[in-house]
This record gives structure tokens, C-alpha cells and sequence, in this order.
């Protein structure tokens, strides 16, 4: 049993960069140019475990369609590149969802075979996400983190985990403000996706019409919201291609609410699905050690946005943080039906620019997400009931 690596890692916070796409830029550039340009000095490598969906604690051989299942994504895939001589540290990022099952002893089945892999394979298990989002409202979070250390003593013998939880404890209650600020950040463009999702028109106009605006009004640039926008565009225009309870999923999360406070705490909710996969990439603060990170979840539209996409590449932060050089899966929806309108409207920068310059653009989101957060209110109010 390699209980030694199941554990959480109690110095874990990941600060995302304020405007990547410049800095990912010779990444990216170097894929399109060929591959020997950027594997030179690096490594390959490569998941534990590929795609995996789980149903009732066995392993499905598809997509379940409406089945309530659990999904395991590989964030780098086959993809991912070290520097030659890192040490890799996997981890396994827990949902709020998924997290809440392990506490409260709901889909045993599920779990049990999450508890397998973990014994199976050296996995960290990384449950540090989910913890910091359900501080943002649940008032139960410091007794279910108290719950997972007992867990985890339970099911593995790592007691150190609940002799360190009231620190860890405190250690989460100071980094949620953290959490808040990056969830607001990369939430940015949700009120004009939402807006331009309750318009006329197809998928590739709505892209066209939300590249403008970025670049119009000087935002950072952010590729995973506009990835997600993508799949919401795309959901609208043709359902034929998604699950109905990815549907079902969608409708809810695009909801026009009738007043500013429920509006944005929509907004939010779905800004968490946005953060996930972004948070997911975080350093080792071990120098010389890498972390490759997977996602468990078994939110319906968390599962088709990743799927979606995958991270080529990953970049260390001067900050302490890390970004991914994000694109879409060449064997996905977007990429068959979008690919060509997201690479021509996909804002991006040769350059970051200077520190006074990032600052004006996240002040610009900030005016460009409330001013769209009241368009949405006054939608809500004229549209047809």
C-alpha cells in the first residue's frame, strides 16, 4: 500500500499570473514551428492514468451520457514537458463535489475506487481547491476539513493529516481571499459571455463579437474563459452534440437573474468551473520538482469543458505561481466545429507589457465585467417571460 503518497499538501497556494498570454506566447510559437525547437533541454511526459470515467465504482469504456459518473482528467496528457531532470510530483485535484462524497460517505462505490488508485498509484491526493471554494460560503468548512483528516486516517493511517488540521485550517481561512480575487479575475468576461450568449446569432459571430470587445477595451487576455465561451456558444447552437444533463447544466449556469447581487453570485459559481483546471497547474515549492496535475469531478459541464481542452505546456511564475499554455483537444467538439473561428478571434501579445500597463487592464475587466453585469439585469427585465 503507498500510503505515503496519499497526502495533502499543507503549504499550497497558487497565485495565477494577471495577464499570461504574452509570456506563454514563445511556447506556443515554438509547437507552431516545430517540435525540436522547445523539446530541446526537456523532457516528455507522461499520465499515470489516462481519461477515465467511473460509474458505480467500475470503469466505463465511454462517456456514460446522463449517468451520474465520476470523471478523471489528465490536465497535461501526453503531452507535458519538464525540464530534463525534474522530479515529478502527480497529483489528483479534488471537486467540491467529490470532496463532499469522500466527507459525507455518499457514491462509496466511487470513492472506493478513487481510494484504489491512490493506493495503486504515487498519487498525491489534492483536495486544497475544493476546500478553499467551500470557504467562500459553507459555514461547515472547517468541520469538513476536520472530517477529510479523519478520513484520511481512517482509510490510509495518515494520521499526520489530523494532527495538522487546525493549522491547515488556518492556513486555508488566510489564502481564500487569494481564492476570491483569482475567481474574480478569470470571471471577468462571464457577463459579456452571458450576455452575448442570450443574443441572436451563431457561435462563430458571438466569438467574433467577444474577441472585439476584449481587445477593444485593452482586457487581460485570458484563454480559458474564452474557451469556455466557446462550448456555451456552441451548446446553444447545436444541443444535438451535448448530453441533456450538460444542457440542463448550461441553462441554469446562463440564467439572467433579476437583480446586481444574484447576478454576480451566479457569475461566480461559474467562474469556479473556469478556476479549477487553472489552479490545477500550481508549483512544488521544491525546487527542481514539477506537478503534474489530473481532476476528479462529476459536475456534468466541468467534465465536457475539459475534455474540451488540454495544457501543452506549463510555465513557472517569478510570483510563486504557474500557467498553462492552454489549447483545444484536436479530438474534440470545439476544435471540429469552432477550431478555425477560435484561432482566428483568440485575442493574444507578443508582449505582457509593463507592470503599470497590466494593472490598467485589470481595472479595465473590472469596469468591463460590472458595466455587462447590469446589461444582463436589464435583459432579464425586458426580455419576453
Amino acid at each position: 500500500m503507498h500510503r505515503q503518497h496519499v497526502f495533502v499538501s499543507y503549504e499550497w497556494y497558487c497565485p495565477i499570473a494577471k495577464d499570461s498570454d504574452a509570456l506563454l506566447g514563445s511556447v506556443i510559437r515554438g509547437r507552431e514551428h516545430g517540435a525540436d525547437e522547445i523539446m530541446d533541454g526537456f523532457e516528455v511526459i507522461e499520465p499515470l492514468i489516462g481519461e477515465t470515467w467511473v460509474v458505480d465504482g467500475r470503469v466505463a469504456v465511454s462517456p456514460p451520457g446522463d449517468t451520474d459518473a465520476l470523471y478523471i482528467r489528465p490536465m497535461l496528457h501526453e503531452r507535458g514537458m519538464v525540464p530534463s531532470g525534474t522530479k515529478v510530483l502527480h497529483s489528483l485535484v479534488l471537486d467540491n463535489n467529490v470532496l463532499s462524497d469522500m466527507t459525507q460517505c455518499r457514491r462509496s462505490a466511487n470513492i472506493d475506487y478513487l481510494i484504489s488508485l491512490l493506493r495503486s498509484k504515487p498519487l498525491e491526493l489534492n483536495p486544497t481547491m475544493a476546500m478553499l471554494e467551500q470557504r467562500q460560503g459553507f459555514v461547515g468548512a472547517s468541520q469538513a476539513l476536520h472530517d477529510f483528516a479523519e478520513l484520511l486516517g481512517k482509510r490510509f493511517g495518515a494520521w499526520d493529516a489530523k494532527k495538522n488540521a487546525s493549522s491547515f485550517d488556518k492556513a486555508l481561512e488566510d489564502a481564500k481571499s487569494g481564492l476570491a480575487e483569482n475567481v474574480t479575475l478569470l470571471s471577468g468576461y462571464l457577463p459579456a459571455i452571458l450576455y452575448l450568449y442570450h443574443q441572436a446569432g451563431s457561435a462563430e459571430y458571438k466569438l467574433e463579437w467577444l474577441s472585439g470587445l476584449v481587445r477593444s477595451v485593452d482586457l487581460p487576455f485570458l484563454q480559458l474563459p474564452f474557451y469556455l465561451a466557446a462550448l456555451l456558444f456552441l451548446a446553444k447552437e447545436e444541443p444535438a452534440l451535448f448530453r441533456k444533463k450538460v444542457l440542463v447544466k448550461v441553462r441554469k449556469d446562463t440564467k439572467l437573474m433579476p437583480s446586481l447581487d444574484r447576478q454576480k453570485k451566479s457569475i461566480l459559481n461559474l467562474g469556479h468551473d473556469v478556476m479549477l483546471p487553472a489552479a490545477a497547474l500550481f508549483p512544488a515549492n521544491t525546487q527542481g520538482t514539477m506537478v503534474f496535475p489530473y481532476i476528479a469531478t462529476r459536475d456534468y459541464l466541468l467534465q465536457d469543458f475539459l475534455a474540451e481542452v488540454r495544457c501543452g505546456a506549463v510555465v513557472m511564475q517569478q510570483n510563486g505561481g504557474a500557467n498553462g499554455a492552454w489549447e483545444l483537444n484536436p479530438g474534440g467538439r470545439l476544435h471540429e466545429k469552432l477550431g478555425a473561428a477560435i484561432a482566428r478571434c483568440l485575442p493574444h501579445r507578443e508582449h505582457p507589457g509593463s507592470e503599470t500597463e497590466k494593472s490598467i487592464r485589470r481595472g479595465n475587466l473590472r469596469a468591463f465585467s460590472d458595466s455587462y453585469l447590469e446589461k444582463c439585469v436589464a435583459l432579464k427585465h425586458t426580455a419576453p417571460p
